[in-house]
């Protein structure tokens, strides 16, 4: 079976809606004109996929404004600030959380995670989140003196979003931990019982259905904490091989875990050849024996414009054949 194809985050908008976006914060475009183009756009995302054989649909999360803010203004004990601060070292920007009480679930709407009223019955939904220890990471805490409590709260209130989300079809979610791989942010680095914890905090939030989870990490070398990671009781685990010393890893290291290949570089406009795609996998393969391989980007496709993301998706779709085909 060729490896399975999955969008890793959000997919990009459109210049058009851009655009409409743009003028609807202006003043100049009703809500009703940036919505019927969302939608339109979703449509579009949910075909792309359907054309190109994915088993999990996303929906683009064409409508998240940046990767946290949907579980922010899901959660009670956080505020969504006026600060805005550099999404790791894209040109992109989120609005920071600030952390002003004791962190639970609050009002979750799921719409503002998933238009399941968009995607196909007959497929599997995916869903993609940040992960507590990355959430963590990127706020702003103003109210836990003890950081095990604070990461252990958002794993507890998240799961809340998740057992919501799991109650409109959704089978499959990703949690994105780029924090634990990279840490250039940091003024000191972290250190093994941080780490331990981050994993805690996982382990609890996928306790009920680990099956339902991949661990994604990106923009950093995933080897040193490859062995942690595939101890963690989840479905698959995901690496970014732009970023990860493949060589350092143990020769012909075995594992039960599915396991996600950033094989195509989320913030650069290239389209990777298929041909390259499928050899880069086939080396990776030689050193890590895993169940079963997905092609992916290595982070989210909004970086790049629309037509170019797309161009990336039909390139992983082509080279998961090749792969399939040198077996």
């Amino acid at each position: 079976m060729s490896p399975e194809i999955q969008l890793a985050g959000i997919h990009p908008r459109s210049e058009r809606l851009i655009e409409l976006t743009r003028s609807y914060e202006r003043a100049k475009a009703s809500w009703s004109q940036v919505e019927v183009q969302l939608g339109q756009e979703t449509r579009e995302v949910i075909k792309l996929q359907e054309s190109l054989g994915f088993k999990h649909f996303s929906d683009g999360s064409l409508d998240w404004q940046d990767q946290l803010r949907p579980v922010t203004r899901s959660l009670k004990g956080v505020e969504s600030g006026t600060r805005y601060s550099r999404w790791f070292d894209t040109n992109t920007f989120y609005q920071k959380p600030i952390i002003v009480g004791k962190i639970s679930a609050g009002d979750i709407d799921p719409k503002n995670f998933l238009r399941a009223e968009l995607l196909t019955e007959k497929r599997g939904r995916k869903v993609t989140l940040p992960g507590p220890y990355t959430f963590s990471q990127l706020s702003e805490n103003k109210h836990y003196k003890n950081y095990a409590d604070l990461l252990f709260d958002i794993a507890i209130a998240e799961l809340e979003i998740i057992r919501r989300l799991k109650n409109e079809g959704v089978t499959l979610f990703q949690l994105s931990e780029p924090c634990l791989v990279y840490q250039p942010y940091r003024e000191s680095f972290r250190d093994h019982s941080e780490v331990e914890q981050a994993l805690g905090a996982i382990r609890s939030l996928v306790r009920e259905k680990p099956g339902d989870f991949l661990v994604q990490t990106y923009f950093g070398d995933a080897a040193p904490l490859l062995p942690d990671l595939l101890d963690l009781p989840v479905f698959g685990v995901g690496i970014d091989l732009f970023e990860t010393d493949v060589s350092s890893l143990s020769e012909q290291e075995k594992t039960s875990k599915a396991l996600v290949l950033g094989v195509v570089d989320s913030r650069e406009s290239f389209v990777e050849n298929p041909n390259w795609i499928a050899a880069t996998a086939r080396k990776f393969s030689e050193k890590v024996d895993a169940r079963d391989l997905v092609f992916a980007s290595n982070s989210d496709l909004k970086f790049v414009p629309q037509g170019i993301a797309n161009q990336k998706l039909e390139a992983l779709s082509k080279a998961s054949e090749l792969f399939e085909e040198s077996r």
